[in-house]
């Protein structure tokens, strides 16, 4: 029969390793143990950062402003397109729905917008 204790230890598969006994890690010069964020800390190569660089903007402030006067001539059109409400329920009146500054100058404004947004974003 055999001396020896069965192991209760699993063995090593892949990606598994077996320490029967690790190897102590290196101290420092105050006998403290390290860990790695000390190491990383206590190394003696300077630390070097990259330079910075100035990436260029995709739009600059013509392009905004350009941006935000199209958003202004489209809300615009939308304010000339609202309303048109009766005074009396019962009476119908063509004038009121079918005016001009709803029917020309609203949507006007509102192509406007869009083209000026457009202009705005192409324009370099």
């Amino acid at each position: 029969m055999s001396t020896k204790r069965p192991s209760n230890r699993k063995p090593a598969g892949p990606g598994r390793q077996e320490k029967e006994n690790p190897t102590p890690r290196a101290t420092s010069a105050s006998n403290r143990p390290t860990t790695p964020t000390t190491e990383r800390v206590r190394s003696s190569a300077p630390a070097v950062k990259a330079p910075r660089v100035k990436k260029d903007l995709i739009f600059n402030r013509n392009n905004y402003i350009l941006l935000g006067a199209a958003g202004l001539a489209m809300m615009l059109g939308i304010v000339l397109m609202s309303g048109g409400e009766m005074p009396d329920p019962n009476t119908w009146d063509e004038n009121i729905i079918y005016g001009s500054r709803r029917m020309v100058v609203a949507p006007i404004f509102m192509l406007g917008g869009v083209v000026l947004g457009i202009v705005a974003i192409f324009r370099k």
